[in-house]
């Protein structure tokens, strides 16, 4: 596994913890959406550039 990857993933995994936590704490919608947006094009980086 390359390592672009790699912190691609482990940058999801973070940014999904994140908005987990925000949206526990009962943070505004809008904060956790962005979270979750944020780990969403994080993992779709981390697919792509397992793919290529």
């Amino acid at each position: 596994m390359d390592t672009l990857t790699l912190l691609g993933l482990l940058l999801a995994v973070v940014f999904f913890a994140a908005a987990w936590q925000a949206w526990r704490i009962g943070n505004e919608r809008r904060d956790v959406a962005l979270l979750g947006v944020g780990g969403g094009v994080s993992a779709a980086g981390a697919a792509l550039s397992f793919m290529l």
